[in-house]
C-alpha cells in the first residue's frame, strides 16, 4: 500500500488523480457487484469500498503531511474539479459526489493538518473526534428530529402484517425494531465519520513514517493518550445520556466511546509489545471485537489509562 504514497508524492495533479480514483471506486464498486447479480461477492466488494474510501482520503492526507497546508489545498481542489464533472455526467447535480468527499475526508484533512504543526497524534484525533460530534449535532439540527429522519430513510423496511418476509416478526416487534435502530443511527454516522477519518490518518502517517521515520508511527500510536481532561469529559457526556437521556447525547456518546476504544487498542498493542508477548494475543483481542462489549472494555482501558498511566513509558 506504500506505493499509494510514492504514487501521491509525485505532485499535486497526480495526488488529486489518484485520490479521485480510489473516491469513484468506492462508490460505483458496491453497486457494480449489485447490478452484476454477484451477491456473493457484495460482503467483499463492500470491504474493498471501505478501503478504497479510508485510502482515499489518505492519500490527500499525507499530502498534508508530507508537503504542507497549501499542497494540500491544490490537491483538494483539483480532486474537487473532477468530482463535480463525474458528479454532473452521472447524476446531474455538481454536489452529489463532492459531498460525499467532503463529508469523509474533511475531519481527516484537518487532523492530518494539526500533526503536521503539533507533531501531537492525540491532537489530532482529538480533531477527528470533534469533528464527529459536529456531524453528529449538524444532522439533528438539519433534521430537526434526526430519529423520524432515519425512519423514512428507512421507506419500506417495515412490511405489512402477513407478508412471508415478515413470518418471523409482529408489526409490533418490527416498528419496535426499526424505532431502536433510527435511535442509534445518528451516532453510527459519527462513528462512521471518525473510524473513516482514523484510518485515513492512521494510513497516511504509517506511509510517511515508512519513507522517512520507520518504526516513528509505532511509537506515537503505542503512546497515544487522549488527557485527562477529555477522559473527564467523557465521562460526563456518558452519565448525561444514561441519566438525563435524548437521543443527540446519545449519540454523543457513542462518538466519544469510540475515541477511547481506539486509545485502549493504543494500550493493548503498547502492553503486548512492552511485556514481549506474542502478537496472537493482539490477534485474539481483535477477533474478540465481534463481540459489542469488547469495544466497551477497551474503551474502558483506554479512560483508565488516562488515570492511571497503565503504560510504563510513552516510548514504548
Amino acid at each position: 500500500m506504500i506505493g499509494l504514497a510514492r504514487i501521491a508524492d509525485r505532485g499535486p495533479f497526480v495526488a488529486a488523480a489518484l485520490a479521485a480514483t480510489l473516491l469513484l471506486l468506492a462508490l460505483w464498486l458496491p453497486a457494480l457487484v449489485a447490478a452484476g447479480n454477484m451477491s456473493g461477492l457484495l460482503i467483499l466488494a463492500s470491504m474493498a469500498s471501505m478501503f478504497f474510501l479510508i485510502a482515499s482520503a489518505a492519500v490527500v492526507a499525507f499530502v498534508a503531511l508530507r508537503h504542507g497546508e497549501l499542497s494540500a489545498v491544490r490537491v483538494v481542489g483539483g480532486c474537487l474539479v473532477m468530482l463535480i464533472v463525474v458528479s454532473i455526467v452521472l447524476y446531474q447535480s455538481p454536489i452529489h459526489v463532492p459531498l460525499v468527499a467532503s463529508v469523509f475526508w474533511l475531519p481527516a484533512i484537518l487532523a492530518a493538518m494539526v500533526l503536521a504543526r503539533s507533531v501531537k497524534l492525540d491532537y489530532a484525533v482529538l480533531t477527528i473526534v470533534a469533528c464527529g460530534v459536529v456531524v453528529v449535532i449538524g444532522l439533528s439540527v438539519i433534521t430537526g428530529d434526526s430519529v423520524e429522519f432515519w425512519r423514512s430513510q428507512f421507506g419500506d423496511a417495515v412490511v405489512m402484517e402477513g407478508d412471508t418476509a415478515s413470518a418471523a416478526l409482529s408489526v409490533e416487534q418490527q416498528e419496535a425494531f426499526m424505532d431502536t435502530m433510527a435511535r442509534m443511527m445518528t451516532g453510527a454516522l459519527g462513528v462512521s465519520v471518525v473510524s473513516i477519518a482514523l484510518g485515513a490518518l492512521f494510513l497516511a502517517r504509517s506511509w510517511q513514517a515508512g519513507l522517512f521515520n520507520p518504526g516513528g508511527f509505532q511509537k506515537e500510536f503505542h503512546a497515544l493518550s487522549l488527557g485527562r481532561n477529555a477522559a473527564l469529559l467523557c465521562v460526563l457526556i456518558v452519565a448525561l445520556a444514561i441519566f438525563v437521556g435524548g437521543q443527540l447525547s446519545g449519540a454523543i456518546a457513542m462518538v466519544v466511546i469510540f475515541a477511547f476504544f481506539i486509545q485502549g487498542l493504543a494500550v493493548t498493542h503498547a502492553l503486548v509489545k512492552q511485556r514481549g508477548m506474542h502478537r496472537y494475543w493482539l490477534h485474539g483481542i481483535y477477533v474478540l471485537l465481534l463481540l459489542p462489549h469488547t469495544l466497551l472494555l477497551l474503551a474502558a482501558l483506554g479512560l483508565a489509562d488516562n488515570l492511571f498511566s497503565l503504560r510504563r513509558s510513552k516510548n514504548v
